[in-house]
């Protein structure tokens, strides 16, 4: 079995591979009708990864870059050991957690 740190350096260097490659999907766009293109360096972004993953320890299914209220949200969907899907939006300037969603809170917002 390999250790936690083996295991945060191996994702951390996986994601910056993928980031790298275009092979992990990262959506970027904001609130309105119209997409607001956002450009986010990767180190901010997996600073940001990080910062969910310990917030809601799990593996990674998506990330999406997103602008709410003039900031950089970095969204990151994160299976969890429960089983259950969480979203975990860190803000990008300031690496701190926003809000952590489950899968079904977010459905409920959704039938509004």
């Amino acid at each position: 079995m390999r250790s936690k740190a083996k295991r945060t350096t191996g994702l951390i260097l996986g994601c910056s591979v993928a980031l790298a490659f275009g092979g992990f999907g990262i959506k970027a766009g904001g609130q309105g009708t119209k997409a607001t293109k956002v450009a986010i360096p990767a180190e901010q972004v997996i600073a940001s990864i990080k910062t969910a993953i310990a917030a809601k320890p799990g593996g990674v299914r998506a990330v999406e870059i997103e602008n709410e209220g003039g900031k950089s949200i970095c969204e990151v969907e994160i299976l969890a050991s429960d089983g259950k899907t969480y979203e975990v939006e860190v803000d990008v300037a300031t690496n701190t957690v926003v809000e952590v969603e489950t899968d079904d809170d977010e459905d409920d917002d959704d039938q509004d």
